[in-house]
């Protein structure tokens, strides 16, 4: 259900009592639409496709959308995702339940526009990756991903952002969860990028990332001949024409379930390979 629009990005929300500022389990989260207590705020700014800012009680609170994350506005797809946001938003009645906080402060929360679920349209109009992070929905989230992947919607056109480039380069293994304790062997995270064309393929830009916003992977300059593989290393050591090393300085893969991605030098994702926690 989407509404078409070319309105700012300025609305009313309803947002649920249960904003406390206090943390609980995340499996508390109600995900029907709550509006018992509810309080009007306005909305001052959509900052990107999944995250907006509303003034309530004279205070400016930051919310996220739960289970989801949409690119970033300067990557592929990102300005799409914002504008999908704001035209789903745009004149409906608009309520939203959580009490859960992120670590940056911000109020996770389901968004309702009238009876569409804004996380879960997101992701089902192929511009917004499903997280695998514990929340009631999860599942529903990862199973409309798989769907928008099918259909080639949105992030999963291989030719949403040209130009694309013209490789069959694929992520072969995933190694989410390193021996004995991640963060005391960060090698032992790793990801296989293996080309299956018949060319030899310049991978110079292109990018490995998680589910996450923050980590990233980006080949400088190394070529993949056909039929061969390279696998990326999540801790340090010396580069050789098999073996390279993100220096991430933290664990980047999720042993709860995770997903990497492979994107191409203009941001389209190429491939995906899910870690099953």
């Amino acid at each position: 259900m989407r509404r078409s629009s070319t309105a700012l990005p300025i609305l009313v929300l309803m947002l649920s009592a249960c904003v406390s500022g206090t943390s609980s389990d995340p499996t508390d989260l109600s995900p029907g639409i709550t509006t018992a207590g509810a309080r009007d705020v306005s909305e001052t700014r959509v900052l990107d496709g999944d995250t907006f800012v509303v003034d309530l009680d004279d205070e400016a609170i930051e919310v996220r959308l739960l289970g989801i994350n949409t690119p970033e506005r300067d990557e592929c797809q990102g300005s799409q995702a914002r504008t999908e946001a704001i035209e789903i938003v745009e004149g409906a009645r608009i309520s939203l339940t959580g009490n859960e906080y992120d670590q940056f402060g911000r109020l996770l929360a389901y968004v309702f526009a009238d009876d569409v679920l804004v996380n879960a349209e997101l992701v089902e109009s192929g511009l917004a990756l499903a997280q695998s992070n514990d929340h009631p929905r999860v599942a529903e989230f990862k199973d409309l991903e798989e769907k928008a992947y099918e259909a080639g919607s949105g992030l999963w056109n291989p030719e949403a952002c040209p130009p694309a480039a013209d490789a069959n380069v694929v992520i072969s293994e995933l190694k989410a969860d390193a021996p004995g304790p991640d963060n005391e062997n960060p090698n032992g995270e790793f990801v296989v990028v293996k080309n299956r064309g018949d060319t030899t393929v310049d991978l110079s830009g292109w990018t490995i990332r998680d589910e996450s916003s923050r980590h990233r992977y980006t080949f400088g300059a190394f070529s993949l001949a056909a039929g061969e593989h390279v696998t990326v290393y999540s801790g340090s050591g010396e580069d050789t024409d098999r073996d390279l090393y993100w220096a991430a300085g933290d664990p980047v893969w999720s042993n709860g379930g995770d997903t990497a991605y492979l994107l191409d030098p203009s941001g389209n994702y190429r491939f995906r390979l899910a870690h099953i926690g």
